[in-house]
């Protein structure tokens, strides 16, 4: 695991390079069975994960993932007014987000997002998107990698536990405060000097703006039903990654969606880590002794990932937060969807509390960690969190 750690650290090294040796490394001097390494390739969240990139390619593509963003941006500069209301701009960024399973894609679009001239205060649309990632990860769970990567971990893939449901049902409360705090943030700021700007007419390049109606009209409706059936898992049985695939296979029918252009738009090195390390997580937690975890609650989740997160990437602090709370779970006869539900929200507040400080410059981690400590809103969030934790009753 210090192997994985420390080449992951390394900022030339892409992540892929450290997982894919620790697999070698793993299965060369028998460390752990092969079967459970590559256990993650063979569950139900693989599967989801294909589904996701069809669809997410398929928006791209149709100019839907456009429209959404040019509706934000629109919302975002238009003047709001009693006579004249608009939907806030995090509603529209929040499916642009739930459509981009790939956090590198995220990264881009949000990047973008804030680049745009506006008549608001340059931290108005950090705070908007910050809410917008957050939204999106706690109401649809392919649009973040660590949510995925929580599902090949539960037994059977967690089929039998109805995850996407059980999911929702616990972070509704949490989802309904991202998107009212983006709200207030966007209707209560104060236009900057120099009036409004105009919005440029392409923002992400006109590929991405240019609309197919009949390939929009596709895309929204083969969401929304793979939406709903997956809602209604607990009805008709079907797993999430099936209903994925189904959805994938309905979008090359109709020709929306190409085999080159899922060739091309897939973020496959994300796809491989993605099923490589659930078996890393589960080989590395096997390791553990239990005497060093007889101890600890998931009420520590919160303060510890933002430690590491202060030092080390998201990706660092998420492995290895799961790795400590799959063997805590396992030591403390703890049900593992618990444990992992309070993981991973505490991963998506501190992910969301770091964001609104990262903008769209690159500064160095110490000075983002000191200006989100120094942010009345972290700690609005870690008492949030922490009540959200009560009503759960964990």
């Amino acid at each position: 695991m210090a192997l994985l750690v420390g080449l992951w650290m390394v900022p030339f090294l892409p992540p892929l390079f450290a997982v894919l040796l620790a697999l070698l490394v793993m299965s060369l001097f028998d460390l752990a069975p092969i079967a459970v390494l590559l256990s993650g390739a063979v569950s139900d969240a693989a599967l989801w994960w294909l589904g996701a990139f069809s669809l997410s390619v398929a928006a791209r593509q149709s100019g839907l993932t456009g429209a959404l963003m040019a509706r934000a941006l629109h919302s975002l500069q238009a003047p709001h007014t009693p006579r004249w209301p608009r939907a806030p701009a995090v509603w529209w960024l929040a499916m642009v987000f739930a459509l981009l399973p790939s956090s590198a894609q995220a990264r881009r679009w949000a990047y973008s997002f804030c680049l745009v001239p506006s008549s608001t205060p340059r931290q108005v649309p950090r705070d908007v998107v910050s809410a917008a990632q957050l939204g999106a990860a706690l109401a649809w769970l392919p649009a973040q990698p660590a949510n995925l990567l929580v599902l090949a971990l539960l037994p059977a893939g967690g089929v039998d536990r109805f995850v996407p449901a059980y999911w929702l049902q616990h972070t509704w409360p949490l989802l309904a405060l991202a998107l009212a705090y983006a709200s207030c943030v966007q209707w209560c700021a104060r236009p900057a000097l120099g009036g409004v700007t105009p919005l440029p007419q392409v923002v992400l390049g006109s590929r991405e703006l240019s609309e197919d109606r009949f390939a929009v009209q596709c895309v929204v409706g083969i969401a929304a039903v793979m939406v709903l059936m997956v809602a209604l898992q607990p009805l008709h049985g079907f797993s999430p990654g099936l209903v994925s695939l189904l959805a994938m296979v309905v979008l090359f029918a109709t020709k929306v969606l190409t085999p080159q252009s899922y060739h091309w738009g897939v973020d496959w090195p994300l796809f491989v880590c993605a099923t490589v390390l659930p078996g890393l997580i589960a080989s590395f937690a096997a390791a553990i002794p239990a005497w060093g975890l007889e101890w600890g609650s998931t009420s520590l989740a919160l303060p510890f990932l933002f430690c590491l997160r202060m030092v080390v990437p998201s990706g660092v602090a998420i492995v290895t937060a799961l790795v400590l709370a799959t063997s805590w779970s396992s030591v403390q006869g703890h049900d593992l969807l618990d444990t992992a539900i309070a993981v991973l929200v505490a991963f998506h507040m501190v992910d969301f509390m770091f964001r609104r400080h990262t903008g769209a410059g690159s500064q160095a981690r110490m000075l983002v960690a000191w200006a989100t400590v120094r942010s009345p809103v972290t700690w609005a969030g870690c008492a949030v969190y922490y009540l959200w934790w009560r009503w759960c009753g964990w």
